[in-house]
């Protein structure tokens, strides 16, 4: 298991891609399901138990939808295991580094206070962009400007559905 969570953090440091994890449907279930639940525990900062729970794996069916229809485009459907596993794997990680500033934007008041909270869940946020990239260049075999474009298509896809649930 501290192998996998290397190769996590690795991709998440551009350092390693998709093609560099086991397609193992057990290790994708086993992702997709920590995605929902740390979805779960982020949504509960700004909505009812329920609809965290909705919001929570509505994003995770995004995330499976979006590679899905990325990877049928390009005619690259068999990595759908692998290309999945890391996007979820990667907001996994990046997700537990935008924990502590989420958490502390909330426990204080004011918008001084909430500057530096904000400015590194921003960072976090144009990390998490660049890590998609990364991934999806690596899955679709396209350049680099190609897997920006659908990075952030997909970003800006989920931060709108999302943005209509909640």
């Amino acid at each position: 298991m501290p192998q996998l969570l290397k190769v996590f953090v690795d991709i998440c440091l551009l350092r390693a891609g998709p093609q560099d994890l086991p397609a193992s449907r057990f290790l994708l279930l086993l992702t997709l399901a920590l995605h929902v639940l740390l979805g779960f525990a982020f949504a509960l900062f700004t909505v009812p138990l329920p609809q965290a729970l909705l919001v929570a794996v509505i994003g995770t069916v995004l995330l499976l939808a979006v590679v899905q229809g990325l990877l049928l485009a390009y005619r690259k459907a068999a990595r759908l295991t692998q290309t999945a596993t890391a996007q979820a794997g990667s907001e996994i990680v990046l997700g537990l580094a935008a924990l502590p500033p989420t958490v502390w934007f909330y426990a204080v008041e004011g918008a001084e206070a909430r500057l530096l909270p904000s400015l590194l869940s921003l960072l976090i946020i144009v990390w998490s962009v660049m890590v998609t990239v990364h991934i999806l260049r690596h899955a679709l075999e396209v350049n680099q400007g190609i897997a920006l474009l659908l990075a952030l298509g997909y970003t800006f896809l989920t931060y709108s559905v999302m943005g209509l649930v909640v």
